[in-house]
């Protein structure tokens, strides 16, 4: 069986979180590019599990309209928007020159440097001081976590981590429903649409099952992948079900 790290960045499937019963899950919906052509399919969302919000989905590109290289890519949250009538999420601010250049993702490599990258190529201007601050981060991290005890490596992590990272708009979950303003409840206490992506802990019988606050090392064997991808099938079918009604 093979052992998977955990971090303060988690595949939402493989994370203690679920998205709030009754609110829009867009797993399994259609990515569509500026032009309508389909990009690909929201294979799963990237969490922050120390905050509890949305930072990335998994774009996976097969099938896409685009002649793109099929791979997984990710793309920040706030760089999405829910199209007005159909369930389908829309990129309309990210050229097809960007979307070429993004990396592939690698579930056991998403760093600070990669995560640069990304906001890099998709815009975002980061200073030289700042890229080289988040590889030194990386190679710091690989060098100190070798010699420290298991319970003490995600106080390492979390004390690197930039807190200022996320005030973005590459990671404003709002943007995502700010063409169905008409649909949204009045907003109580917390933003208009961040109710959109709202994620509970799974209980168990002892209670909360905290993944937020420790490094977590979980085994997962083929037949939990299995169930796992049985999900995301699952999803997909439901998706094309109501959208194309087949």
């Amino acid at each position: 069986m093979e052992k998977k790290k955990y971090n303060r960045l988690q595949e939402l499937d493989h994370s203690n979180f679920e998205i709030v019963k009754g609110e829009p899950d867009i797993r399994g919906w259609d990515v569509r590019y500026m032009t309508g052509q389909k990009l690909g399919s929201v294979d799963e969302l990237i969490i922050d599990a120390q905050e509890k919000k949305v930072r990335y989905m998994i774009v996976d590109l097969n099938e896409n309209e685009l002649k793109l290289v099929h791979r997984k890519i990710l793309i920040p949250i706030g760089l999405a928007e829910l199209d007005k009538r159909e369930d389908d999420v829309l990129i309309p601010n990210i050229s097809l020159e960007q979307l070429s250049r993004l990396p592939e993702y690698e579930k056991d490599n998403l760093n600070p440097v990669v995560e640069r990258r990304i906001s890099s190529t998709l815009g975002r201007e980061l200073h030289e001081a700042e890229l080289a601050e988040a590889a030194t981060t990386l190679v710091k991290n690989e060098a100190t976590t070798k010699k420290l005890a298991k319970e003490e490596k995600s106080k390492v992590e979390e004390t690197e981590h930039d807190p200022d990272y996320y005030n973005h708009e590459h990671y404003n979950v709002d943007n995502l429903y700010k063409n169905r303003l008409h649909q949204a409840s009045p907003p109580k206490n917390e933003s208009e649409y961040y109710n959109g992506l709202r994620l509970w802990e799974k209980r168990s019988e002892g209670g909360i099952l905290d993944g937020s606050d420790d490094l977590r090392n979980e085994t997962y064997n083929d037949h939990e992948e299995k169930v796992r991808e049985e999900r995301r099938k699952a999803r997909r079918d439901d998706y094309r079900q109501r959208r194309y009604n087949e």
